[in-house]
């Protein structure tokens, strides 16, 4: 796509934005497709979830203007590190580099806040996609794997 004067567009831009009365509803009605719906909880558990539990952080992912995700982390002061339990980019912006730009924007986020502070994920055993998205990020596999999800680290 190129703008009027020519030239090839920008990339929006991405960030990440509290969750709010704005814009809850918007990311309760994000959607993955139905092969990986299987793999993670819903936006809206998620947001239950977070509003039971203090320590998590829900955020939504939006490319410039338009919420295309959701994320949802949280800082153990226990163990001193950070675990991502929900990252999910709607289906309609899928497969055009936005899951790959997202995570790093989360990652970003979380190494600005504590540098030093690993960051793990799990991910279902069969969810492979997500898995290329990880280890090409940086994520390495630990080897563990609780309530049946692989434990990946970034550190």
């Amino acid at each position: 796509m190129a703008h009027a004067s020519g030239g090839p567009a920008a990339e929006p831009t991405i960030t990440l934005a509290p969750v709010t009365v704005a814009n809850w509803q918007t990311c309760i009605h994000l959607r993955v497709s139905p092969e990986q719906a299987t793999h993670l909880a819903s936006n809206l558990y998620s947001l239950a979830e977070a509003y039971v539990e203090p320590a998590c952080v829900p955020r939504a992912i939006y490319a410039d203007e338009t919420t295309i995700g959701f994320v949802m982390y949280t800082f153990h002061e226990s163990t001193g590190a950070y675990s991502i339990p929900r990252f999910m980019i709607d289906v309609h912006w899928q497969g055009a580099g936005y899951g790959r730009r997202a995570m790093a924007a989360v990652l970003d986020t979380l190494k600005a806040e504590r540098p030093a502070a690993p960051v793990f994920i799990s991910l279902t055993p069969g969810n492979a996609a997500a898995r290329r998205l990880y280890t090409a990020l940086g994520f390495e596999e630990t080897g563990r794997r609780e309530a049946g999800e692989d434990i990946l680290c970034h550190r």
